[in-house]
């Protein structure tokens, strides 16, 4: 073999020496699994039952049997509980002094209808809405942002309604999340691994915010994985929401 061919058998050598090292010193991701789940029970069941307290509420006198029925429906479905479709309760809760001031997306899907796929929809607290990544394949790498005053109270937990939650129909019919990718503050944080159901899922990763340079709080969800739908190839998050502590 000539001096020259062994140069080049050298270089690849080192070349392949370095690749591997580089692979061997890439830190991998931490991967965070769900802490708890919170059940949304959006059934037409639950939805008659609000309509008849209120529906009882606004009785002038009640019988004893509309008393009876009046108290069992509070049990189930407290005064705090307006509608199937509120995420949060309308009694206090963290939002009453913390919340995000801005929500940002890589992409939404546009619509033809009425019907908005924009980040502000997984931002609203509502089970109705939700956001739609816009590319055409599932969306591996877009992402849904999500800006924080340095004075808004810390988050302690993060929980995300995974899917289109609305109808069981739209829901099975999208792609689902399975692995989303969290940035803090632009700086990669971990993976976070999705059950494929219908209940919000809950994170507790630490505490997040008040950051010591006076900056703002940014978290970055980015799509890494999905569940696939049986129709569309539209990957789907109905909401993400935030709980923490510093209110009251």
């Amino acid at each position: 073999m000539k001096k020259g061919h062994y140069s080049v058998l050298r270089v690849s050598l080192i070349s392949i020496i370095l690749s591997a090292t580089c692979a061997m010193t890439q830190q991998k991701l931490p991967e965070f699994l769900v802490t708890d789940l919170i059940t949304n029970d959006l059934s037409a069941k639950a939805e008659r039952g609000i309509e008849r307290r209120n529906e009882l509420w606004d009785h002038v006198k009640l019988t004893v049997y509309e008393i009876s029925e009046l108290d069992s429906l509070l049990n189930e479905y407290p005064e705090t509980v307006s509608s199937i479709w509120s995420v949060v309760d309308d009694g206090c809760s963290w939002y009453c002094s913390g919340g995000n001031y801005l929500v940002t997306a890589s992409s939404s899907l546009k619509s033809n209808t009425s019907i908005n796929y924009n980040p502000k929809a997984a931002n609203d607290l509502s089970y109705k809405t939700a956001w739609v990544e816009g590319k055409e394949d599932e969306g591996i790498g877009e992402y849904i942002e999500y800006t924080f005053g340095n004075e808004s109270p810390r988050i302690t937990s993060i929980i995300i309604s995974n899917g289109y939650v609305k109808s069981d129909k739209a829901w099975t019919e999208n792609n689902r999340v399975k692995k989303i990718k969290l940035y803090v503050n632009e700086t990669e944080f971990g993976i976070l691994n999705l059950l494929d159901t219908k209940n919000d899922q809950l994170f507790q990763l630490g505490t997040f915010g008040h950051n010591t340079d006076g900056s703002d709080l940014v978290l970055k969800f980015e799509i890494a994985e999905v569940y696939k739908g049986l129709k569309y190839n539209d990957t789907v998050i109905t909401e993400i929401y935030f709980d923490g502590i510093d209110v009251h």
